[in-house]
């Protein structure tokens, strides 16, 4: 029996918490109302830059609504439409709007909080602005998570990672995703699919593998959520490893102190030492340090239940079933559970039936809509393909066009060296027709030219030779001696011109 019912808990005792990246937190150690700092305000609705304009505008909204104490919320709002106003803010509906959700939201009017979201996500929808539909989306996600409305929650969430699809050019970090893959993963969590739920949370840190800076920044949240699943999936051993990770000194967030004893004592409930969880738990809920939920209740009437005092259990149970945030099937299937076992050990089994009927017909909404979950599910396990093959489609798009620009460039040095080849070729074939013309020059030259003034110059010296009377002879052949001599020298000088050409 008490197998039974201990997984019956495991299922469901941890349904509230998580804190995905875009929650809307409320800040329980606020105590001073900020003044808006208009100057900033200012500068942000003067931004050129549109998209720029969009996120610092969705970051100080965020802020001043989170820090506003409860009672200026609505002054806090007015001040801000004042100056949209001022600055004639293009979708200023829009900002209204989302501004409006999480104030309620901090209010915990999870209804009206829900539809002002809708309104806003509406009027983004109307002037096709990707990056107000991806923030709006993504809270909607959550808004809807917290309500138990996880199928509208799944399907923002998906449509919340195709507009950031749309974004890859002005977003340069993979932050967004990631932080959409934890909310996606808080919302399997809650949903009871805890593979699929760390499988989200792997995902995220993958996209973060080389952004330090962002991956520091979201490492706590990532090992908290962990710890969560494995705590639901009584997985003692890596339980006690993430509990050591999150003590690291080096690992911060505003609610790291209240992430370290929730699983401090989680691990306390997995190895049955109900008292001393019952004794950590009521301590925590006194401290100042620590931001409680309707989650250490849930926990404390289970170790309640488990450690004999079932008047305690009860108490705490009826309890949340009246409030209203605790009306997730899940959650109503196991306290309407524990109640019937719990009238059933007094023996009161006409009760114990009437919560049993409860609980099946809470089980059965579960069963539902976990069945539309796995859905939705199945389809974001397209999308997410059909991104996957749209990127690599793009990469091959961009390896085909340098391929084509190295195709081209090297056809263009290919012809490049042909012509020079060519050029050098037909240099080489003119070269040895001039050469052949000028060694035909110089033959003709040497045979007519040179030889025929050596010859004269030879006959004369051959007649001064054999004469009687030299000085004579000399003296008539010397013009034409003279002459040819000459003439040989011009005919040498011109042999030397041509070899120099």
């Amino acid at each position: 029996m008490l197998n039974r019912l201990f997984i019956a808990l495991s299922f469901t005792i941890l349904f509230f918490i998580h804190l995905p990246v875009y929650a809307l937190s409320v800040s329980t150690l606020q105590t001073n109302q900020p003044q808006i700092n208009q100057d900033t305000l200012t500068d942000i609705l003067q931004q050129e830059d549109y998209y720029i304009k969009q996120k610092r505008l969705i970051k100080f909204i965020k802020f001043y609504v989170q820090a506003s104490q409860p009672d200026k919320l609505t002054a806090m709002q007015d001040t801000i439409k004042v100056f949209f106003e001022k600055y004639n803010l293009s979708d200023k509906e829009a900002f209204v709007d989302f501004m409006s959700s999480i104030a309620l939201y901090k209010q915990h009017n999870l209804r009206n909080a829900a539809a002002y979201m809708s309104r806003a996500v509406q009027r983004a929808a109307n002037n096709e602005e990707p990056y107000l539909l991806f923030q709006f989306y993504s809270h909607l996600g959550f808004i809807q998570t917290d309500q138990g409305n996880f199928i509208g929650a799944i399907y923002n969430y998906r449509l919340a990672t195709k507009e950031v699809a749309k974004l890859k050019d002005k977003i340069k970090n993979n932050r967004p995703q990631a932080a959409l893959n934890i909310n996606i993963s808080d919302l399997y969590y809650k949903s009871g699919f805890y593979a699929e739920s760390i499988n989200y949370l792997d995902k995220a840190l993958a996209l973060l593998v080389n952004d330090e800076l962002n991956k520091a920044q979201l490492l706590s949240v990532v090992y908290y959520n962990k710890s969560e699943n494995y705590f639901r999936m009584n997985n003692i051993d890596s339980l006690i490893a993430y509990h050591k990770k999150l003590n690291d000194p080096n690992i911060k967030n505003y609610k790291i102190f209240t992430y370290r004893q929730r699983i401090g004592y989680y691990l306390t409930l997995l190895k049955h030492d109900y008292i001393k969880a019952i004794n950590q738990i009521k301590l925590l809920k006194q401290n100042k340090n620590y931001v409680p939920s309707e989650l250490e209740d849930q926990h404390l009437a289970d170790a309640y239940y488990r450690s004999g005092q079932l008047d305690s259990a009860k108490y705490i149970i009826e309890k949340l079933l009246n409030v209203s945030t605790a009306n997730h099937t899940e959650i109503k299937h196991h306290l309407y559970d524990l109640l019937a076992q719990i009238a059933q050990k007094k023996g009161d089994d006409k009760l114990a039936s009437y919560n049993f009927r409860l609980a099946l017909k809470e089980s059965q909404e579960n069963n539902a809509r976990l069945s539309q979950v796995g859905n939705i599910s199945s389809q974001m396990k397209i999308d997410e393909r059909e991104n996957t093959y749209n990127q690599k489609t793009d990469y091959f798009k961009k390896q085909r066009l340098w391929l084509i620009f190295a195709v081209i460039i090297a056809a263009l040095i290919i012809a490049a060296i042909a012509l020079i080849y060519r050029n050098v070729k037909q240099k080489r074939h003119y070269e040895t027709l001039l050469y052949a013309a000028k060694k035909e020059e110089l033959a003709f030259i040497n045979s007519h030219e040179v030889r025929k003034h050596l010859t004269n110059i030879l006959g004369i010296i051959d007649i001064l030779l054999h004469s009687e009377n030299k000085l004579e002879d000399y003296k008539q052949t010397e013009p034409y001696l003279l002459e040819s001599a000459a003439k040989l020298d011009e005919a040498i000088k011109n042999i030397s011109e041509k070899l120099n050409e």
